[in-house]
């Protein structure tokens, strides 16, 4: 599978590397989920707000913390979205690139909290 497409069962979160990592400590798992439905939309927020105010070094901040937060769900699509905003925050250049990024980041993390929602259930 390519790091940027949809899961084959039409997914966006892999948990099985976290499932593997925590073994049967499910509510452990479901923790991890929860921090990242509340933080996700803070953190989208920020983006939001960086890039209304043209804040290179905010854009490269938000999306390098993403990168990790995205990474343990196995939301492999935001690998190269995220690389790319931090690359671009960091050099200070294409902000409109950074907005188009910043529509597909908004639209995988809507998926992907919609699926750990759906999910967390069998995670008590």
């Amino acid at each position: 599978m390519m790091e940027n497409e949809i899961r084959a069962d039409g997914t966006i979160c892999d948990l099985n590397y976290l499932s593997e990592m925590l073994g049967a400590r499910k509510p452990l798992i479901k923790g991890i989920m929860d921090t990242f439905l509340e933080q996700i939309p803070v953190e989208l927020s920020s983006m939001n707000e960086a890039i209304a105010t043209t804040d290179y070094q905010s854009v490269k901040r938000y999306a390098h913390s993403m990168k990790s937060s995205v990474s343990i769900l196995g939301i492999t699509l935001l690998s190269p979205v995220l690389s790319e905003m931090e690359s671009l925050g960091l050099a200070g250049t294409n902000m409109e690139r950074i907005k188009e990024l910043n529509v597909t980041l908004h639209w995988v993390c809507k998926e992907a909290m919609a699926e750990l929602e759906a999910v967390k259930g069998d995670y008590i």
